[in-house]
């Protein structure tokens, strides 16, 4: 895959992590004038990270998992047509 196509199927950004919670999130705040707050499980921070630590974020499309995914789908929806008879009926029986 190209370096192009790479950025177009990913983008990265940085955070900054304003609190902990005591109920297991972070609130992470996100870009460059950091004007988005995102709440992230703490559990999901690198360890040791803490308030104030700045964060390197990429965020990727998976597209092999989504193929994946919708080949599943497609396999339980044909499964289904069969054992609900007709092809064209849409009320599985379930």
């Amino acid at each position: 895959m190209s370096d192009e196509r790479k950025r177009e199927a990913s983008k990265r950004t940085r955070g900054v992590i304003d609190r902990i919670e005591d109920d297991g999130m972070a609130v992470v705040l996100v870009g460059e004038e950091e004007g988005v707050s995102l709440d992230v499980p703490a559990s999901l921070l690198p360890e040791g990270a803490e308030e104030g630590d700045h964060l390197s974020i990429n965020i990727a499309l998976d597209k092999e998992s989504r193929r994946s995914a919708e080949d599943r789908v497609k396999a339980l929806q044909e499964k289904l047509e069969k054992r609900g008879g007709s092809s064209e009926q849409k009320n599985f029986k379930l």
